[in-house]
């Protein structure tokens, strides 16, 4: 019985068409993660904002507070996160629309109300921008009036 095989150029020619193969799709695949590193390290470097002039009033449930562009991009679609140190309520700012941008230098009060979010006596805030959603300032005391 004659036996039949494949010849030792198809072999090599296969194999070689499939390690290339197999080589692109992991180049595919690591270079998603790295270009989303480098874009969310880019955008934390650009993307910074002070908060001053923080306030919270318990009567009409509004929060106000004092934000300063001092990075390089613009800022906009600001969310506030308020913190009463039991429960943590992500509002959507209702000043400025959320198409509102905030250029470099400047400086905006950002209002929000909780009072639909069952959150009392809020104790710091933190404001998120769209511009840049995996970055956070650092939280603020609020003052109560």
């Amino acid at each position: 019985m004659a036996k039949k095989a494949i010849s030792p150029i198809i072999a090599i020619v296969i194999l070689i068409a499939l390690v290339i193969t197999l080589g692109g799709i992991i180049s595919a695949w690591l270079s998603g993660f790295v270009s989303d590193a480098s874009q969310h390290d880019t955008c934390a470097i650009t993307t910074l904002y002070a908060l001053s002039d923080a306030s919270y009033s318990a009567s009409n449930g509004q929060i106000k507070v004092k934000v300063k562009n001092s990075g390089r991009d613009d800022l906009y679609n600001f969310t506030i996160e308020a913190d009463n140190g039991t429960v943590i309520a992500i509002i959507q700012s209702s000043f400025p629309s959320a198409t509102y941008k905030l250029s470099p230098g400047q400086s905006q009060y950002i209002l929000a109300n909780s009072s639909g979010y069952n959150i009392t006596n809020i104790d710091t805030i933190a404001v998120l921008v769209g511009s840049c959603p995996v970055y956070s300032s650092k939280p603020i005391k609020l003052i109560n009036i």
